[in-house]
């Protein structure tokens, strides 16, 4: 099976969660351990690519950076894991400052030098060196029988 067939089969399965749990009244709640991890990683890899790891935090907030992390260590992708970890780091004090009365308001309080840094981190996720998809495919394939 080619890269491309991996990660169609991957986006296809994950979105089903993603959708499960946005069409449910109890959310995250809704899904399994694995569908957690499933939806989380498909949404961080959307927004990633789309605009980077703040975007991902500020669209899904603390519960699905939690979940993904989860995955991520999970399925292996060290690489992935380091990264949204300190990208965290650079904006976590403001999680509870009381400037902040919703998620999208993070980025308004960040230095120039957290900015640089999450701005340099978001270019390594672009490289995809831990390729997100296909080891998430291989390890929820054998856990949960996807694309079977």
């Amino acid at each position: 099976m080619s890269e491309q067939d991996i990660q169609d089969i991957w986006y296809d399965y994950a979105l089903a969660f993603v959708e499960k749990k946005n069409s449910s009244e109890g959310g995250w709640a809704s899904l399994s351990e694995h569908e957690q991890e499933i939806a989380a990683l498909w949404l961080l890899e959307a927004d990633v690519y789309n605009g980077g790891f703040m975007q991902f935090f500020c669209n899904w907030g603390e519960e699905a950076y939690q979940f993904a992390c989860r995955a991520l260590h999970t399925i292996g992708a060290y690489q992935v894991l380091s990264n949204i970890q300190e990208q965290y780091v650079c904006f976590e004090p403001l999680v509870d400052d009381d400037r902040v009365t919703a998620l999208w308001d993070i980025p308004r309080y960040l230095g120039a030098e957290q900015e640089q840094l999450l701005d340099e981190l978001d270019q390594q996720l672009w490289n995809n060196e831990d390729h997100m998809a296909e080891k998430a495919y291989a390890y929820y394939h054998d856990q949960i029988r996807i694309g079977v």
